[in-house]
């Protein structure tokens, strides 16, 4: 899935070094056609940061304050995304009824600039560092992660919607900017949203059979 990111010879101009994806994604849209691109285009143009703008998108989804039961169908994407990095999928693959969409040069450009007020803080923040996490084989145990991460979401437990829809956005907003602290820092929220899930079905389990006794 993770394309080989060129080394620097400087290790400590490679701490330094910003990727700049969060902040360039209005130019994307247009990058092959000026007048617009289909949503396949685009998704080729990101190639492995599809799976991250993926990642933060439906963990943003799930952030929201939506009415209970909702995780059960928004984080079933997370799943098709997840299944798709144990496979080391280079790019995100979607049907044919999203990827042939075109969309229109102003409206991709409209909606990425709208979203420059966040996305300008969060790229202040990371930084490309410790791309070990992206070489190799390291994104099917990841995947692996967000599948059980991902189950979590979608299960009606008590208490453990926001963790892993937390952990989603971070390890998405790593993937996308190539900083493996930032997707460290998601995976360590997926392990304690995971916990939480098994804390809260233990505490079900015994309490109901305290109570039937």
């Amino acid at each position: 899935m993770l394309e080989a990111i060129p080394q620097l010879v400087d290790g400590s101009r490679m701490k330094k070094r910003r990727s700049g994806a969060l902040r360039g994604l209005a130019q994307v849209g247009t990058r092959k056609k000026p007048d617009g691109s289909t949503f396949g285009d685009i998704l080729e143009s990101l190639g492995d940061r599809s799976f991250g703008w993926g990642l933060m998108l439906v963990g943003f989804m799930n952030m929201l304050p939506l009415p209970p039961g909702t995780n059960m169908v928004l984080g079933l994407p997370i799943l098709f995304i997840a299944v798709q990095m144990v496979m080391s999928r280079k790019t995100l693959w979607l049907p044919g009824f999203i990827t042939d969409r075109f969309i229109a040069r102003e409206r991709w450009r409209a909606g990425a600039l709208s979203a420059l007020p966040i996305a300008r803080p969060l790229a202040r923040l990371t930084k490309i560092r410790y791309l070990r996490v992206f070489q190799g084989k390291a994104e099917r145990p990841l995947g692996v992660l967000l599948t059980i991460t991902g189950i979590v979401l979608c299960l009606p437990i008590p208490l453990t919607g926001w963790l892993p829809a937390i952990s989603f956005f971070v390890i998405g907003l790593g993937l996308v900017e190539h900083d493996g602290a930032i997707v460290g820092l998601g995976i360590l929220i997926a392990l304690g949203a995971i916990a939480v899930a098994v804390a809260m079905v233990l505490t079900i389990y015994f309490g109901l059979s305290y109570a039937a006794q």
